[in-house]
């Protein structure tokens, strides 16, 4: 289940998989609104669901050596 949250303020948003698109707008509207740019998120199964797994994310480098 799609979750938006902005890092700005309390606002929260979940959508259920009918509701993505609605997720979406209120994210653009909260953007509108505030000027705060939300973050989407999805919960573990939703990744799994949809193809994703925790290693095929995109690892960053440890430059600090």
């Amino acid at each position: 289940m799609p979750i938006a949250y902005c890092a700005e303020c309390d606002w929260e948003r979940e959508a259920s998989a009918d509701e993505v698109t609605d997720l979406g707008r209120a994210m653009i509207d909260h953007y509108v609104e505030t000027g705060h740019s939300p973050v989407e998120r999805r919960d573990e199964a939703d990744r799994l669901a949809g193809g994703d797994s925790l290693e095929s994310q995109p690892q960053t480098a440890d430059r600090s050596g």
